[in-house]
Formats: structure tokens, sequence, C-alpha cells
């Protein structure tokens, strides 16, 4: 099992630099992240699940600029990879999937508190630097890796321990909880996908001019269900 997680944990360092130090080719968003991270861990979907759920919740954060932002994807990881892990041991999905997505949201703070002081760090280090009269490529070029190489140790870091940390504690109270309470978890993940479809519906419908597609989708949506 751990040179999976270690494994997940590296996808986590890499998501981590797809959020805003490098690449930002959308890697990193929770549906695609979380499916990687199944497939990693030889359950896809289920991790891709957890991701689409996850994906409705930080559908409207993005990381532009100097926004501040919880790191949504690193913690994304962290739970669907949580999720399978335990799944392993107590296949009872419901349950499972609502603990994960309370972790999500836990470890996304706790990431985007990490993500403020790496920023504060990369501002000092590019402070020093303009405090020199000249300014020395090589030492631009290694504060630049540096700040790259901060990013992936902070997913990496972060995958890695909350992982380690959470695992044995979530999967032994998961076996504490009776299975007569498994229902009361079920509308959990479809109340979750109901409401973030409501949001994105809101969010089409205020764009006047992509109305038609909704029509449009809801038609072919009919036709299919009907055929």
């Amino acid at each position: 099992m751990w040179p999976e997680i270690l494994l997940v944990s590296l996808w986590g360092g890499i998501v981590a630099l797809d959020t805003t130090a490098a690449l930002q080719i959308m890697i990193s968003r929770p549906l695609v992240a979380c499916t990687v991270a199944g497939l990693i861990l030889g359950n896809a979907p289920v991790a891709f699940l957890f991701g689409m759920l996850m994906e409705l919740v930080y559908i409207c954060e993005l990381p532009v600029g100097a926004a501040t932002f919880s790191e949504g994807n690193v913690g994304a990881v962290v739970a669907a990879a949580l999720a399978v892990l335990i799944l392993r041991v107590s296949p009872r999905l419901s349950l499972v999937l609502t603990i994960s997505l309370a972790i999500a949201l836990g470890m996304s703070i706790v990431g985007g508190l990490l993500v403020k002081k790496m920023r504060s760090i990369n501002v000092k280090t590019y402070d020093h630097l303009i405090e020199h009269k000249t300014i020395n490529i090589r030492n631009v070029a290694i504060a630049q890796y540096s700040g790259l190489f901060l990013a992936f140790i902070l997913g990496f870091g972060l995958t890695l321990t909350a992982i380690a940390v959470l695992y044995y504690p979530l999967t032994t109270i998961i076996q504490q909880i009776p299975l007569r309470y498994d229902p009361v978890f079920k509308p959990v993940g479809g109340a979750l996908l109901g409401a973030g479809c409501a949001f994105l519906l809101n969010m089409v419908l205020r764009k006047n001019k992509y109305k038609w597609l909704v029509i449009l989708g809801l038609l072919m949506g009919a036709l299919f269900f009907y055929l």
C-alpha cells in the first residue's frame, strides 16, 4: 500500500504545481486529479465520482493572479485517495464518501493556509533579490525554481502526511459506526450533485447567449432517455 501512497503523493505535488506555479493545463481540477489518483490506486470509478462531486464544489474557484483561494485540488486528491483505500477495508460507499467530502473541505482549508505561507516565502525571496543594485540572472532563476520546488513539496507533503495520519483513525472510526446508520448518508452525494447542477444551471442562464445550449442539451437528453 505504501508504494501506492507515495505515487499518489507525487501526483499531489504535480497537482499543486499545475494549480498556480506551472503548467496550468487543468489537470489539477478535482475531476481530473481525483480520477488519476483512482487510477493509481486501482479504483478509478469511485475516484471519478468523488472528483465530480468536488468539481461542483469548486467550480467557480480559479487561482487567478494573487487571489486567495483554498487548495481544493490537493484536498480533493487526499480525500479521493483516502476513500479508495478505506473502501478496500470497509466497502460502505455512502458513509466513506460523506466522510471523505468532509476531509476534502478540511484539507482544502489547511492547503490554503500553506499556500499563503508559501507566497510569503516567495515574496521575501524576491524582496531580497530586489535589494541588490544589480539583478543577477542566475539568482533569479534559482529563486524561480525554488518557488516551483516549494509548490511541489507543498502538494506532495500535504498528500503524504494527510493520508499517513488519517487513514488508520478513519478506518477504525468507520468500522465502529453501525451498519444501520448507512442509509442516513446515502442522500449526501445526491444532494451535493443536485445543488451543484442547480448552481451550474444558474450560471449558464445568467448568460443569455448560452440559454439555447441548455435547451438543446435538455432536448438531447430527453431524446436519449426516450430511445
